[in-house]
């Protein structure tokens, strides 16, 4: 088999290179941007607010502590058996 023409090669060559440049060329630059919905400066605004509070209510626990003390804290039996059971 014999292959003719190969400046014919060689001229396509030179277009795909050609092509390749400009197209680099065209290519623009956007800036990043990034934008916040208010649901999620919502969320952020809870987060920071669950922060900022005690874990341990300490006017609840002082109160338990003390009925504790003067025998005056009863636990209802069937509302515990239930949260076991759940």
């Amino acid at each position: 088999m014999k292959i003719n023409g190969i400046s014919n090669i060689h001229k396509v060559m030179k277009a795909y290179k050609t092509n390749k440049s400009q197209n680099v060329n065209k290519v623009s630059l956007k800036e990043d941007k990034i934008e916040i919905s208010q649901a999620g400066k919502d969320y952020q605004f809870a987060i920071e607010a669950l922060k900022n509070t005690e874990d341990i209510r300490e006017d609840k626990v002082n109160d338990i502590k003390i009925r504790i003390d003067n025998g005056t804290y009863t636990i209802d039996k069937h509302k515990l058996a239930k949260s076991i059971v759940k």
